[in-house]
């Protein structure tokens, strides 16, 4: 009889033993690490204790645990910074530690870690370096690219007109036209708003935005990108990455056929793609052989330029209009203060930003309220670093939770109202509380932040300038609440933009109305 090395009992005993100590490993947290909580599994770490939307859940462990708390992802150490005090001290006050992304399956396997927004290290430097420096050329924050964005905003002011006040999702078209100012700036073109192809992309991004959210969890697990079909809807959304990169792409080149025909005094401030080939061309000739600023790198910033400038800033303009449907005399007192500043025989230009205080409060409200980003964008620690007392280990995965302080008591008192007037001082001037800070802060704080708040401000005063928004069905509200994925945006709902009666001088249609009953009453009075 042939001798068992392993019997079956002792097979078992070795296979529980095992799990326990790989459970033990998941659950027993270094000496420093920031608390959280305590229920690990072995390879799934919290996975299991994490919803779709995790902004409840995070919120009820900063109530257990503190501004900073821990989680095993995975195997992998994600820490979430839930205050800003806390966000500050580790992206601003240790931004060489901070600065980095997370070396995860999306990131990594999706982006190729290049562009902007997924790039770390070098190539993160040389690439927003060279980006803000031609988007500075370019006129990025200065009059001229402020007329750009007024001719797109006449286009889509009349695309508005011609649904005549009948209820309407104006998601789609917001979309469409804020990607035109990026659409313009990047290639030098807008694209019409019947364009099927280009609406395709549109709708892909959107969708893309939308899945990438329910796709974390192959994040720390990325074995399950293996499983049969599409459970994670990973295959779709790597799919239609790849679909806006070969968008952007096949511009590159077509672009690159024209580059040698340009003269150098127009590449300059013709559009993105022409100026980044040009300095890709400068970096060759000087036999720059560790520049980053290469053709084949292009099109991963110009994917970074188009998804996020067109998701966040569309997404703050449909919260605005659906802030309004609930809350009338916010919209009301915006355009009373348009009339009084500019009137309705002109378009709003930047030069009456610093006279329209509400409207600005109401933006920076709008921005706050909406909660955009809520969880940001990841971060990961190039090395140790003691914050607040606890030690954050390299590599960890760092979570700013934006959302949590946007929302905090401590600093809004009410923040479950929508009330402008927050952002206005008892001498009548904007004022913006330090935390209030919805583009991030950092080194890696929003690239485009300045086109964005330009965007939001000639869209919103051209907007209430020229229209006054409605429910679809009187007394039926569409609902607040938000879908979250990537970026946190409202669930699609109708609108009707009513006309104002530009013929009448500074009136809204309601005043003109009251008016003629006032002077017809006056009349039959006398």
């Amino acid at each position: 009889m042939p001798l068992l090395l392993f019997d079956p009992t002792s097979l078992l005993v070795g296979a529980v033993v095992l799990l326990c100590l790989l459970w033990w490993k998941s659950t027993r947290r270094p000496s420093g690490l920031p608390p959280g909580p305590g229920l690990a599994l072995p390879l799934l770490g919290h996975l299991h204790l994490m919803p779709k939307d995790p902004r409840a859940q995070f919120r009820t462990w900063r109530r257990q645990y503190g501004d900073v708390f821990s989680l095993y992802m995975g195997e992998k150490v994600m820490v979430v910074l839930a205050s800003y005090s806390a966000i500050r001290e580790a992206l601003v006050t240790h931004a060489d530690v901070f600065s980095d992304r997370p070396h995860i399956f999306m990131i990594d396997e999706v982006n190729k870690g290049r562009g902007i927004v997924s790039s770390s290290g070098p190539m993160w430097k040389e690439q927003r370096k060279t980006g803000l420096e031609i988007l500075r050329a370019m006129g990025m924050g200065k009059n001229v690219l402020a007329e750009k964005i007024q001719e797109e905003i006449t286009h889509y002011i009349q695309a508005i007109k011609d649904h005549q006040g009948v209820p309407v999702c104006l998601g789609r078209l917001t979309q469409i036209s804020i990607s035109n100012n990026i659409c313009s700036i990047a290639f030098g073109k807008r694209f019409e708003y019947g364009d099927a192809e280009f609406n395709s992309y549109i709708q892909i991004l959107d969708e893309t935005f939308k899945l990438i959210g329910g796709t974390a969890v192959l994040n720390f697990l990325p074995v399950l990108r293996h499983i049969p079909g599409d459970p994670f809807k990973v295959k779709t959304a790597v799919a239609n990455t790849e679909s806006v990169h070969n968008f952007a792409d096949q511009h590159v080149k077509d672009h690159g056929k024209n580059l040698e025909e340009r003269k150098e005094d127009m590449v300059e401030n013709n559009d993105f793609i022409y100026s980044y080939l040009h300095q890709a061309q400068m970096q060759k000739q000087q036999m720059n052989v560790n520049t980053t600023v290469k053709g084949a790198n292009l099109k991963f910033l110009l994917t970074d330029l188009f998804a996020a400038g067109t998701e966040t800033t569309s997404s703050a303009l449909q919260w605005a209009m659906l802030f309004f449907l609930h809350y009338p005399h916010v919209q009301d007192k915006c355009f009373e203060e348009i009339s009084d500043v500019i009137g309705l025989h002109r378009l709003p230009t930047m030069r009456d930003r610093p006279k329209l205080t509400y409207l600005e409060a109401t933006i920076c409200e709008v921005l706050r309220k909406g909660d955009l980003a809520p969880l940001s964008v990841l971060h990961a620690t190039s090395q140790d670093v003691n914050v607040r007392g606890f030690v954050i280990p390299k590599d960890a995965v760092i979570i700013p939770y934006l959302g949590c302080v946007l929302e905090d008591p401590e600093i809004w008192g009410d923040p479950e109202n929508f009330r402008p007037e927050r952002f206005i001082g008892p001498d009548g001037k904007l004022t913006k509380p330090e935390e209030f800070a919805p583009f991030g802060t950092g080194r890696r704080v929003c690239l485009g932040e300045s086109l964005a708040r330009m965007e939001l401000f000639l869209y919103l005063a051209t907007l209430i300038q020229h229209f006054r928004f409605l429910p679809a069905e009187e007394g039926q509200l569409p609902p607040l609440e938000g879908v979250f994925g990537l970026t946190h945006t409202p669930q699609p709902y109708k609108i009707r933009a009513v006309p104002r009666l530009e013929s009448c001088g500074d009136r809204s249609v309601t005043d003109q109305l009251d008016w003629l009953v006032s002077m017809v009453s006056s009349v039959l009075c006398n």
